[in-house]
């Protein structure tokens, strides 16, 4: 039903404001296009192309947070903003934040059009209804969450520096406050929980977001909440799901290479015709300069994989000198966007093998050792004995070291090593910089919200 309707958003989008008209916070004017089921299914597929935007899922909000990490330097041509995130000394005039900040909010606004007018639907069976609102309950909840990462203290439950929290259409004059941290994760977990009651659990489509979804991004939310108990079981339950399937190593490539594969459990899709950035700011083409690309692959990544022996994860990134131009060296590039021709890579927003990862650090070394090794030996690696990982502390490193090798350039690494308080030993720079600044522009447009500590 979704493939056909699509047709009748793209229509939709020639009586819609501009999603860069800055009038209005609001990309769909709801009153006038949701009038039916038709309608309202078309802007619910709406929001997935919001998410879409190059400051969200278009490939900032995944990328920018990989650059500001060991794993990834930038390069561009003189400019500031990407310099800056580069060299991990992130300001309020950051044009990258700001735009990532602006995009979240852009999908918030729109799902709360959404929610607002799809209780007057009337010609939609209640499975139905109940589902598209499951989606767009889920897409609000986890845009709150992409910002709660990104700006708020997401790992202090005592902090107050959370973020504004929107439930309703807002008017150029509103003026929300920050919310405290708690708070923040209470929304957002709470709106997740009411989707994941909303979902017709016949539906598995991997290119829109379902009940594996809702599971896997509540494992995600607990496990940052410091829920552990609640990360197993909703890890567990996509594991126990048989949707899924970690694949061999001599097929790994796969993972990055075909669209919804067996270890895809959301993926956002781009076509040539829609396309993301992430071929362009990571690889662009064979003979690229280092002025050309936005994000490369780091030394020390490849430092990283050289301890490694018979990692396959490590064959996604090249570092030769026969492949890169002498102005990347000695820094490299990932090749898990790769597509120069058509750039329809997509986002990899839940992946199965992070369900591992999530459950084998919420069950510590003594359980979680089973799934660590797991998805060890798919990648091509021995297993690691208890002897190894006797301590807490040297099970986590060892849980960190494989959530780097699996989801380098997926836009993970900064929030590990911000909620696991290691940005200072790790990256060398002060622990304010765990998160970014408030953009200085939505703080001029609104007193009631304070930047964040040190900034």
């Amino acid at each position: 039903m979704k493939n056909n309707i699509l047709f009748i958003y793209l229509g939709l989008l020639s009586f819609l404001p501009s999603c860069l008209d800055e009038s209005s916070p609001n990309f769909l004017d709801a009153e006038e296009t949701i009038i039916d089921g038709a309608s309202a299914e078309a802007a619910v597929i709406g929001l997935y192309s919001v998410m879409q935007q190059p400051g969200y899922y278009g490939d900032a909000y995944l990328l920018t947070s990989e650059g500001h990490t060991d794993n990834a330097s930038t390069g561009g041509y003189q400019n500031l903003s990407l310099d800056q995130i580069g060299h991990r000394e992130v300001t309020g005039a950051n044009v990258i934040s700001e735009n990532i900040w602006t995009a979240i909010y852009r999908v918030i606004a729109n799902a709360n059009q959404v929610l607002k007018f799809l209780p007057e639907i009337d010609d939609l069976e209640t499975v139905q209804k109940n589902h598209l609102e499951g989606e767009a309950r889920a897409i609000r909840a986890l845009a709150h969450f992409d910002l709660l990462r990104y700006y708020g203290e997401h790992w202090n439950m005592s902090s107050t520096a959370g973020i504004p929290i929107i439930q309703t259409p807002q008017a150029l004059k509103d003026q929300p406050s920050r919310a405290t941290v708690v708070a923040s994760y209470q929304f957002i977990i709470s709106e997740m929980t009411k989707a994941a009651g909303l979902m017709n659990q016949q539906i598995k489509d991997k290119a829109f977001i379902n009940i594996n979804t809702m599971n896997a991004l509540l494992a995600r939310i607990y496990l940052y909440r410091g829920e552990n108990e609640k990360a197993v079981e909703y890890a567990t339950k996509v594991i126990a799901s048989g949707d899924f399937q970690l694949l061999d190593a001599a097929k790994y490539l796969d993972v990055f290479r075909s669209k919804l594969n067996a270890e895809s459990i959301f993926e956002l899709l781009f076509d040539s015709q829609n396309r993301s950035g992430y071929n362009g700011s990571t690889y662009s083409r064979t003979d690229a300069l280092r002025s050309e690309l936005n994000y490369m692959a780091s030394k020390n990544l490849e430092d990283f994989f050289k301890g490694r022996a018979g990692d396959v994860r490590g064959s996604l990134l090249n570092f030769s000198t026969d492949a890169n131009d002498a102005t990347i060296l000695p820094d490299g590039r990932t090749q898990k966007y790769r597509g120069e021709t058509t750039r329809d890579n997509s986002a990899f927003i839940s992946r199965y093998a992070e369900m591992f990862l999530i459950r084998a650090e919420a069950l510590g070394s003594i359980k979680g050792l089973a799934d660590l090794n797991f998805l060890r030996q798919k990648r091509g690696l021995t297993v690691l004995t208890p002897n190894q990982v006797s301590s807490s502390e040297d099970f986590l490193q060892a849980v960190l070291n494989e959530r780097r090798a699996e989801l380098n350039f997926e836009g993970h690494r900064y929030f590990d090593l911000a909620r696991k308080r290691k940005i200072k030993s790790v990256l060398n720079i002060e622990d304010f910089r765990s998160i970014f600044p408030i953009p200085n522009r939505e703080i001029i447009a609104n007193p009631n919200i304070k930047q964040n500590p040190g900034y």
